[in-house]
């Protein structure tokens, strides 16, 4: 046993004596390179110096030969620069690729939704349209009484976030409303709900703007403009679920449309209810796109061709923030929130990120 352990310390101050050697003879043979190309660079200057390079005599082979060899030497060089460059770009695009890996497994979801254990079943009395009808009415006011509030108030380059301007207020009843302004000049009002609405109705494509998991299940189908939705959201296996019945709803405006996704909650039985991991939530959030608007212009002040209408749209994503239930976990909500925003913009609007070539 011992002298298997001594040819074995052996082997390695063996092999550690050869690493060695090797790396001094590498800085020996760098030195020398190094000496050479000095060495060279003085001759070449001094052939410079003693030669015109832009006229030798071809009938010498001595100078075609020699022409051809310095030639030779500074491609040699040039190649070693763009070597040298071609290596630290690599480094660059290898970090830039890390960096986008971890932001695309930052918005990527887990996919759990098809492993997770089934959750209670709900039983409800269904939504009459009369309802629903007061919830979109109080909600529109709602929103649009937020909107043209923060039209008025002055905003400065530090409130703005990746484009977008953001405002909040408190409700009278204490709630905290949050509000994100931009104007997206790449598509249209029309093209723009429609993706988002799509986008919403389809499941598939919304659990691709929150990366919590969650189940979402359509309860009542009112008609193509409304859905009312369950939804239980849950971060992790241990985390708690909490539960929204949220009504989803488009309705169009003088100039756009609003998107509406409003807490219902009624009257419900589930069989689940009596799990303490199980929460209530309360949910209010509105996507309101409009044409932008048009500028006023005297007509006797024209000269030439009418302008083209402005193209893009007004895009203002709000909501309610926190409330009594949902206070403690107030960094998860701006957290999704915002990530959701994003998220949203990229799929629907245009790419957050351009790689140009």
């Amino acid at each position: 046993m011992a002298k298997a352990e001594f040819r074995r310390l052996k082997h390695c101050e063996i092999v550690r004596q050869s690493r060695v050697r090797k790396k001094n003879e590498r800085k020996g043979l760098r030195q020398v390179n190094d000496e050479l190309e000095k060495e060279l660079d003085n001759m070449l200057a001094t052939y410079r110096r003693e030669n015109d390079w832009m006229h030798f005599d071809e009938r010498s082979l001595r100078d075609v030969l020699f022409k051809k060899f310095v030639h030779s030497i500074y491609e040699v060089r040039g190649l070693r620069r763009e070597n040298s460059e071609l290596k630290d770009q690599f480094l660059i695009y290898d970090a830039l690729g890390e960096q986008l890996q971890r932001l695309q497994d930052d918005f990527q979801i887990p996919r759990q939704v098809g492993i997770r254990t089934s959750i209670g079943t709900i039983h409800f009395h269904r939504l009459t349209v009369a309802e629903a009808r007061d919830i979109m009415i109080d909600s529109h006011r709602q929103a649009t009484s937020f909107f043209e509030t923060m039209q008025r108030v002055e905003t400065g380059e530090e409130e703005k976030t990746m484009g977008w301007t953001q405002h909040q207020r408190i409700t009278a009843d204490g709630r905290v409303q949050f509000n994100f302004t931009k104007r997206i000049d790449t598509i249209g009002t029309e093209e723009l709900v429609h993706k988002s609405w799509e986008m919403y109705c389809d499941f598939g494509l919304y659990h691709g703007i929150y990366s919590s998991v969650q189940k979402l299940e359509i309860l009542q189908r009112i008609n193509d403009n409304t859905l009312l939705i369950r939804r239980d959201l849950q971060e992790g296996s241990s985390a708690p679920i909490f539960r929204t019945v949220f009504l989803l709803f488009r309705i169009r405006l003088p100039n756009g449309y609003l998107i509406c996704f409003r807490s219902h909650n009624p009257a419900v039985r589930v069989e689940d209810d009596d799990d303490p991991n199980v929460q209530w939530m309360e949910m209010f959030y509105w996507l309101l796109i409009t044409d932008p608007p048009v500028k006023e212009t005297d007509p006797a002040g024209i000269i030439g061709p009418p302008r083209p209408p402005e193209r893009g749209c007004d895009v203002t994503f709000g909501g309610n923030l926190l409330n009594s239930r949902s206070a403690k976990h107030a960094t998860i909500w701006k957290y999704q929130i915002a990530m959701a925003l994003l998220r949203w913009e990229s799929n629907a609007a245009a790419p957050l990120f351009a790689l140009f070539g």
